[in-house]
């Protein structure tokens, strides 16, 4: 049926309306000499519509004159006449095959530029060396050798292990691989506290422990010390000289300190308050701007609100070459908005303020510690409207952290660096 129905098209065919006190006589005609007709529609008993193709049209000359018919042509469909109305209409077909030619001119310049997989790497030193390798907005695409690129990349760009360049339209993608860098040694370091709270437990691995259990610590103070001092044996009431005090050693702390950290949460709500909600209206304005001027396509000139939001979208013209045309699409979203009084009672405000002391709280206690202990409390006095609430939770939580130090130049005595009590600046 599909091959039938596009080879007909291929040839053209024509939609004729016969007419006849016995139309049916032309149908059978046309069948016995051979004549191939499909959809056929009666309009009522004498007349009636048919499908024919244009090879077959002038047979039906002697076929209609037998049959007492007139045949009268509808409809011409198929690529001969399509053909021949474009033959009229040659400014169309010209115009036609322009937009083709300049839409493909248009494809072969690249006008975007993406960098994806950077970390550590600037993406602007990318674009920067991939410019002088040829690869910019504006340039043609059929000049730029992809390889190339991403050799010029590896070797211009020290922190670059890989690079991949790839085409997608007028879009070009430079995927970027960084080289690992190995962690370097500390040296000597403390263990230090990055939060204030009271020690849990402590367990030490190297170092010298200057906190116990119970002890309330700052941000900033000495957990383990990354010096090491070995004290001499007392000798015996010899009378021999006491032996000479060993120097220290200087390491990287390390080990592990819990301590009990508390964070509080504060909300409020009012029970009688003014909020502003959205109506649901929105008005949409289109405009192009041209350095003092502008232009509005589409919307209202003014804002039809006199309470209104609006979102503000840009969108600059393409860059063309180092060109920058000073042409901006702007979109302006405008939502209505009106003023509603809300009353609460104590028992909604009161749930109200608890909710968003506990929304505070989530922002200051760190993710995937572990709760110990949960508290709410209902402030008194102040201002009747609003009710107040503070929530508190206490977690336990691993705070000590390395923080290097350097060791005195005079090794040989036995010296503890100055900063074991100074706070550090958080």
């Amino acid at each position: 049926m599909l091959i039938r129905n596009l080879w007909t098209y291929l040839l053209g065919f024509v939609v004729l309306a016969v007419q006849g006190v016995y139309p049916e006589r032309f149908i059978n005609l046309a069948l016995t000499r051979g004549v191939f007709l499909w959809d056929i529609v009666w309009i009522n008993e004498q007349l009636l519509l048919v499908k024919v193709q244009v090879t077959s049209f002038r047979a039906l000359r002697h076929i209609a004159r037998r049959a007492r018919c007139r045949v009268r042509i509808r409809a011409k469909r198929g690529l001969p006449f399509f053909l021949n109305s474009l033959r009229r209409r040659k400014m169309l077909v010209g115009g036609a095959l322009v937009f083709c030619l300049l839409l493909y001119f248009l494809s072969s310049f690249i006008w975007t530029v993406d960098v994806a997989g950077t970390k550590r790497v600037s993406p602007a030193a990318v674009l920067r060396v991939a410019s002088g390798a040829g690869l910019r907005p504006g340039a043609f695409r059929f000049q730029v050798e992809p390889h190339e690129v991403a050799n010029v990349l590896i070797q211009e760009i020290p922190g670059v292990a890989y690079a991949e360049v790839d085409f997608k339209g007028t879009r070009a993608r430079i995927k970027i691989t960084e080289k690992a860098v190995a962690e370097k040694d500390p040296g000597p370091a403390h263990l230090v506290a990055k939060k204030e709270g009271m020690i849990k437990d402590i367990l030490v691995l190297a170092g010298t422990p200057q906190v116990k259990e119970g002890e309330v610590v700052r941000a900033g103070q000495v957990l383990i010390s990354g010096v090491i001092t070995t004290t001499p044996p007392s000798p015996e009431n010899t009378g021999a000289p006491s032996p000479p005090r060993a120097a220290p050693r200087y390491v990287t702390a390390q080990g592990i300190v819990r301590a009990r950290l508390w964070y509080r949460g504060y909300g409020e709500a009012a029970r009688t308050e003014v909020q502003e909600r959205k109506t649901g209206r929105v008005a949409r304005i289109i405009c192009i701007r041209m350095e003092q001027k502008e232009i509005i396509i589409k919307g209202p000139r003014r804002i039809p609100y006199a309470l209104y939001s609006q979102k503000v979208y840009r969108r600059k013209f393409p860059r063309w070459r180092s060109i920058d045309l000073p042409v901006e699409f702007v979109t302006i979203e405008v939502e209505e908005i009106k003023r509603v009084r809300v009353n609460r009672s104590y028992e909604e405000a009161l749930q109200l303020a608890a909710q968003r002391a506990q929304e505070n709280l989530e922002e200051l206690v760190p993710p995937r510690v572990p709760v110990v202990k949960r508290q709410l409390k209902v402030l008194q006095g102040g201002d009747q409207n609003l009710v107040r609430v503070v929530a508190t939770v206490e977690t336990v939580e691993e705070i000590g952290k390395q923080r290097p130090f350097q060791v005195p130049q005079n090794s040989g005595e036995s010296q503890v660096p100055a900063d074991l009590s100074e706070r550090e600046n958080n």
